[in-house]
This record gives C-alpha cells, structure tokens and sequence, in this order.
C-alpha cells in the first residue's frame, strides 16, 4: 500500500511539474504572440516622443548576484536616445519631438552635453522640438531648454541647487561597531577611502572638489544662459538666493520662471500636445500621433545595418572595473579583454573607439584590460579612447596607452592615485563572544582575512605592493602620454581633473564627444572617407532578450526585484544601505592583492 501511495505521489508530482511547464511555455507563446500583434507601426505623420526613463547611462547595467549593490531598474540607454534623434532627422514621418522628462533621473553634465549636441543637430531639419513637465530638476530643466519652446504646468517649478558633494562619513560608527579599516594609499588627493578613516572631508578633498565643482557649474551656466538668452550671472544670483526674485510673485515659481525667460508658456501636457499641432500644421481633427522613441527604434532595428569594407570598433567600457567575466553595466577585465580580441581579430574593423565612463576599480583588473588594448595596437590598429562622464583613476588606467584620447570639456579624469584597504572585523565578533583561532605553516598562513587583525608584516607588504602599482601607474601614464615621470607625478596624487584641466596638462589630446573620437579614430587609421561604425558587445542572453524585448520594462522590474530578494543582505533592504554605500561599494572592488585604482563616483546632477 506504502508503495503504491508513494508511485501515485510520484505520478502527480510528474503531471504537476508538466502542467506548470506547459502552462508557462504557453504563457510565453501567447505574450510573444500579442507583443507581435501589437507592435506599433510608424505612422505617416507623428511627434517622436524622447521619454527616458530613470538614470541615463552609457549601457544598460544588468543585475550580477556577486554585486554587492543592486542597479537602478529604471535605466535609460544613452546611444538609443541619440540614434533615435538621428534616424528622426530624416524621416519624414516625424515631424516634430517633444521632450517629456518627467520620469529622467539624475545623470552627469557630459551626458547632457551629449544630449544636447544631438538635439541641436536635429534642429538643422527645422523640425520643431517642445518640452513639457509638471516640474523639472536642475538635469532635466538643462534637456528642456534645448527645445525651441518650453512648457511649465502653472504649479510647477525649476529646481536650481547648484553641484555640490556631500558624502557621510562612517569613521565613528566603524569604531562604535568595533570595525577596523586599514588603508595603504599613494596620492594627498586620493579621497575614495576617505569616509572609512574620516569624520569630515579632507582639505585636500574639498580643494580638488571645489576646483572641478565649479568648473562643472561654470559650464552648466554658460550652456542654459546660451540656449535661454539670458546671463550666466542671472542664473547664479537665481541660484543663490532664489527667495530673493519670487518675493515679488508672492512665492509663485511657474509665474517668475516664464515671466524671467525661464520657460516660454504655462500650462499642463494637453496645452503644450495642441500647441505642437498648430505648430506643425496638423488640421486633422484627431490628435497627432505620438511614437516613443524605443517604439521608433524597434522599428528601424533591421533597416539600419550599412556594409562596408572597412569599419571602425566601438566597445564600451561603463561602470565598475573588476576582474573576470561580468554583465554589462560593469567592466569585467576578462569581458573588456574577449571584446578587444574580437576587434584585433576581426580583418574589417580598421580601428577601435573605446568609450569609457567608469571610476576604476581593481588595479589588477585595470592592467589586464590595458594591456588588451595594447595588443590591439600591435595588430596594427589605432585605439582611440573616447571619455564620457567618468574616465578616473582605472578609467585612466586603460585610457593611458591609446593612440589618442578624447574627453568631454566636462569630464571627470585622472585622479592617478592608489590605495590598499583591509577591513578588520576582529574586534567586533569579540565583542559578540566570537573568537579565532588555529595553526598554520608559515607567519603569513590564514592572513588577509577580516576576522584576523592585521600584522605588521602583513601591512609592511600591502603597503609595498600599493607603492609599486603608484609606480607602475605613473610609469605607464608618463609612456602612454609621452610626459616626463616628474611632470605626471606634480598632476598625479590622486587628483580629479576636468576634461578641460586634462587637456591643458597633457592628460588627453583633445575635446570632444564620440563622433569625434570615432572621426579621429577613422583618420588615424586612413579611412576617413567610406567607413562604417560597428558596436563590439557581449553577446545577448535569451533571457535578456525575453525581459528586454517581450516583455517590457514591467517583466525586467520583476526580474530585477526578484533577483533584490535572492542575493542582497538583510541590511541593503534598509536605509543603513545609503549610510554603508562607501564601504559596499569599496568591497565589490574584488582585487586580489587589494589595491585599487578607484575614484568615488560623482558628479551627478
């Protein structure tokens, strides 16, 4: 009977599991079947609607469970934006944009810059470009005013702080938790460890910060007092005390901002729908088209693809530097490398365009990736580097060698510093009544570890190691830039440095954005005249394709969340996240010998 029970058992447990997989199989079809029944067609006359959504970032960054932080599930892909507004140029479908930025969330001064220079050249078409919001953030405002009319609901309002870096600083709490930090660094500048081993800020930090903080603001400035008619000192006297000018609207911001030129009209999303339509001539008595600017996109995804004989690489090299094989959104050394190798296998690509927006990481992980690049050059290919918000401390590490580099005037670069760090949890799990203990075969068996203190020797060799890679790191600057090693080491210790800055002290060799670098890339190599662009990437999982392209935002949500529940720890759940962020950050780094060129991600707005 026994038996008999547990075959039945057995039985259902086999119908239960093929049901649910036919279930879900079937589910599948049919979302795959709907979303090609409802694929949107382009219509014969429509707005392009550039809605991002969340962070703008250079590449969509994928959850990796050994991350110790999890990224933004709302993610806005910079190269998507800016292709859409040059496929749109052209298309005599669309015949205006409108800018909705509602839902854009903070990103840096280069990224806007970029925005704003492929708005721009769309408006060589003489198409029209409106923008409409509720309210807008000191980023989103900068995109608006890039339309040729700005909308502001009557309640709305424009928020204008200025750049700043404020950082929390966990010294005190490490040490009321009886957790030690050592850290080994080279560099007075180099201000990453910092909010481990301070209360406050460093003079020395708030001297470097202060100096590319305000050449940041100063740029913000002139661009909304260019594209707004107004003066750079208006905008900071606005800033300073903005009580001051809405004392005389009786506190009303939307009346100040369009009475001051800071927008053009008042009124909510319909109003600014039908003033686009007068705009555009659209007599029809129903309302214009609109397509999302992904919609677009999808549309044209099989279309765009142009041969040619000779092309130039373009790989992106965005966040984090770290060892091994990693998901976009972070710079795997073995990842980055695989993706080199392509290109300096590939007989049709001439040369290579790196674009690089990372704060650094892994020192070692950094080498790997540079020397990847130098293979390359020995093929025979020239590398230029082209720099996006960030190419800082390793971001610089690989940029060092290319054949030449190209950075954004608002860039954040060099910071050519190390340090080592070793968090020490020996203490605290005393306090806990949890002790360590055991044998080993040499003074330095069992060491390195976070519940063992750190001996003298053991810190004597961390610190020789972090000395050494300082040395090796200017070494290959000074070799890679054609600098005296005396020269590099005044501009080095750890020192951010603006795109500008940079170009002034031989740091890069000129400004500007990504085409730019691609051009230069295609001169070095002599094919300035018939080349093609083609993007060199990890590839794409089925699951990445089911989320991104079936599904929807709303399954990557899902997806995302779910992965929050499986691989974060209890405390990443909490507001201690926020306060803990440095230390979190610090130890996704993954340096076996634990040193790391790294800079403290910033200059967000």
């Amino acid at each position: 009977m026994k038996k008999m029970v547990q075959g039945l058992m057995r039985v259902l447990d086999i119908t239960r599991r093929l049901i649910l997989n036919a279930l879900f199989i079937g589910a599948i079809m049919v979302l795959i079947a709907a979303y090609m029944m409802d694929e949107k067609k382009l219509p014969e006359q429509g707005v392009l609607v550039l809605n991002p959504q969340g962070a703008v970032v250079e590449e969509l960054k994928r959850p990796d469970a050994s991350s110790w932080t999890l990224p933004d599930t709302n993610q806005a892909v910079l190269p998507d934006i800016l292709r859409a507004l040059k496929q749109a140029k052209d298309d005599e479908h669309i015949v205006a944009v409108r800018l909705d930025l509602e839902a854009m969330g903070r990103t840096s001064l280069a990224k806007l810059q970029s925005l704003r220079h492929a708005i721009e050249d769309f408006k060589r078409s003489g198409k029209p470009i409106l923008a409409s919001g509720y309210s807008y953030t000191q980023g989103q405002y900068y995109v608006a005013a890039t339309a040729d009319t700005v909308f502001l609901h009557p309640m709305g309002n424009i928020e204008l702080k200025g750049f700043s870096v404020y950082r929390n600083y966990i010294h005190q709490a490490l040490d009321k938790l009886h957790v030690d930090v050592h850290v080994f660094r080279v560099g007075e500048f180099k201000s990453a460890v910092e909010p481990l081993i301070r209360d406050s800020m460093s003079a020395a930090a708030k001297q470097s910060n202060r100096q590319w903080l305000d050449e940041l603001w100063s740029e913000y400035k002139r661009d909304v007092a260019d594209m707004r008619g107004m003066s750079a000192e208006h905008i900071q006297a606005v800033a300073d005390d903005p009580a001051k000018f809405l004392h005389q609207y009786a506190g009303d911001s939307a009346a100040f901002f369009v009475q001051d030129k800071w927008v053009d009209r008042l009124g909510d999303a319909r109003d600014a729908r039908a003033f686009l339509q007068q705009k555009v001539g659209w007599t029809s008595s129903e309302a214009l088209p609109e397509v999302d600017y992904k919609d677009y996109l999808h549309q044209y995804a099989g279309n765009e693809r142009e041969h040619h004989t000779a092309n130039i690489g373009l790989i992106v090299a965005s966040g984090t530097i770290v060892g091994g094989q990693q998901p976009a959104g972070t710079i795997g050394s073995d990842t980055l490398s695989d993706l080199l190798q392509q290109a300096e296998d590939d007989d049709a690509i001439q040369a290579v365009v790196l674009r690089v927006d990372s704060p650094g990481g892994s020192a070692l992980a950094s080498e790997v990736i540079r020397q990847a690049v130098m293979r390359v050059q020995a093929a025979g290919k020239p590398v230029v580097v082209s720099m996006g918000s960030m190419a800082a401390s390793g971001g610089y590490w690989i940029s060092a060698g290319a054949d030449a580099i190209v950075a954004q005037s608002s860039t954040l670069t060099g910071s050519i510093g190390v340090f080592g760090m070793i968090p020490d949890v020996s203490r605290a799990l005393e306090s806990l009544g949890i002790h360590g203990d055991g044998v080993g075969t040499t003074r330095m068996a069992g060491s390195m570890r976070m519940d063992r203190a750190l001996s003298q020797e053991q810190s004597a060799l961390i610190q020789m190691n972090v000395e050494h890679t300082y040395q090796s790191f200017i070494q290959r600057v000074a070799q890679g830039r054609h600098l005296d090693e005396a020269k590099v080491r005044v501009i080095a210790e750890g020192r951010v440095w603006s795109g500008v800055d940079a170009k002034r002290l031989g740091l890069v060799d000129r400004l500007g954005d990504l085409p730019d670098a691609i051009a230069l890339a295609a001169q070095r190599a002599g094919i300035a005249k018939d080349y093609g662009v083609q993007r060199i990437q990890s590839s794409v999982t089925w699951q990445d394709m089911l989320a991104e392209s079936v599904l929807g935002d709303v399954m990557m949500h899902s997806l995302m969340q779910q992965h929050l529940f499986q691989t974060m720890a209890w405390w990443q759940l909490s507001a201690v996240q926020h306060v803990l962020q440095p230390l979190a950050k610090l130890l996704q780094l993954q340096d076996p010998r634990f040193v790391y060129a790294y800079e403290a991600d910033a200059g967000l707005i």
